[in-house]
């Protein structure tokens, strides 16, 4: 049995984000690698994946900002083109608090809230992650913006931070599509973290600047219904399909190895 078990982890599958300089930033499991695989090769195969991909979901906590860099990583990995994962949520950004190990959740009078670790280092101050919310301001270039990866084929670009009375002006400032096409002359595919639909309807409005859309669910804790309403929202958008996220299967791991995965 435990023979079995080692056969089953395929650590040619785990994918890493890594800062420029070489950190350990994110790693992704052989599971989910070989899902966005799957997902990836259907779609670039049958020519269906277009520049902009926006990722989508009913509620907020499906697992879009994973998914979303998960699958950019493993694009920019097995097929050698240029990609970009940009978080547009400002509602709810979740790219530095799931690439850098350094931002800490914590428990502040019984609430949670991500708060940072402070330490001298340049790379976990505000300066290293300024967002497109300071690009799109003027206070810093798009490229001050962008975390470039260890791989030349693919970057990063988180939200920053913007005041809830902003964003409904930023989401539809024409400054922010100009911006989207300007990044598009130098990406081959962008994909675009969007806040959850049922959230806020500025999110159809972000979703819009994409070309199609993938939708995410998290297995047994979105209803049906959210999920159409959500579909719904955006049904002018070309759908590509839907990701179930966080599936739990009751099947032993061994008997999970003879059964095709893909």
């Amino acid at each position: 049995m435990a023979n079995r078990r080692k056969q089953e982890i395929n650590y040619d599958n785990v994918l890493s984000v890594r800062a420029a300089n070489g950190a350990l930033q994110r790693t992704f499991d052989a599971d989910v690698i070989q899902s966005m695989r799957y997902m990836a090769t259907e779609l670039t195969l049958n020519s269906k994946l277009p520049p902009r991909v926006a990722l989508i979901a009913a509620l907020h906590g499906e697992g879009v900002t994973h998914t979303a860099v998960a699958l950019g990583l493993t694009l920019a990995n097995d097929t050698g083109t240029n990609v970009c994962v940009i978080e547009l949520n400002w509602w709810s950004p979740g790219m530095i608090t799931l690439l850098d190990p350094k931002m800490l959740t914590a428990t502040i009078g019984g609430k949670k809230s991500r708060k940072k670790k402070e330490l001298s280092s340049p790379q976990t101050n505000g300066l290293r992650y300024p967002g497109l919310a300071k690009a799109l301001s003027g206070e810093v270039s798009i490229d001050d913006a962008i975390i470039h990866s260890d791989m030349p084929n693919f970057d990063l670009i988180p939200a920053g931070d913007v005041p809830i009375a902003r964003r409904p002006a930023i989401a539809r400032n024409i400054a922010l599509r100009h911006m989207i096409d300007q990044l598009s002359t130098r990406y081959d595919h962008m994909l675009l973290d969007i806040p959850a639909i049922r959230a806020t309807s500025d999110s159809i409005v972000l979703a819009s600047l994409s070309n199609a859309c993938i939708v995410v669910a998290h297995q047994g804790v979105t209803s049906t219904t959210s999920v159409q309403k959500a579909l719904d929202d955006v049904k002018s958008l070309t759908m590509l399909g839907v990701v179930l996220n966080k599936v739990s299967v009751s099947m032993p791991h061994w008997i999970r190895s003879f059964v095709p995965q893909e």
